[in-house]
């Protein structure tokens, strides 16, 4: 992915982080825009498939509404931002960075709990766990994804 698109995922995907984290929310009035970008840049991207992207984002959002509708405490934004994470990502990059976000969320939680700055029952922002998994993707792809594309 081209300086530009990897510079504007990772401002856009901060400002969701801290506004998950300042507000409770994550805005529509960015998540939208920056589907439309991301799908956008796919497309005139020469290295990236904008069908794959999008089957990515497909995938990534259907994953976290079954999990947000069995646990209950998930909203939409987070599912919105999954879809925008993947379409950003593509596949298999959506899926390390899922993992990678559930991944680091729960260590975030462990250490909330261990710690008692949190209970089990009180809410955690995901988005920026997520939107760190999706940096990790897309900063360290070479690093990350491509090591794992060779193992398979």
């Amino acid at each position: 992915m081209e300086i530009f698109g990897l510079r504007l995922f990772t401002v856009i995907l901060i400002y969701l982080a801290i506004y998950d984290l300042k507000k409770g929310i994550i805005p529509n009035r960015v998540v939208y825009p920056s589907i439309i970008i991301s799908l956008i840049l796919s497309i005139l991207s020469p290295v990236t498939n904008a069908l794959l992207s999008l089957l990515s984002g497909i995938v990534l959002a259907v994953l976290l509404l079954v999990a947000g509708l069995l646990q209950k405490k998930m909203g939409l934004g987070d599912v919105k931002l999954a879809f925008l994470i993947g379409i950003m990502t593509g596949l298999p990059g959506g899926i390390i960075a899922l993992f990678s976000g559930i991944f680091l969320g729960g260590l975030a939680a462990i250490f909330l709990l261990l710690f008692k700055l949190k209970g089990r029952k009180d809410e955690m922002p995901f988005a920026p766990f997520l939107a760190m998994g999706a940096i990790i993707v897309l900063l360290g792809s070479q690093y990350i994804v491509d090591p794992i594309l060779k193992m398979l």
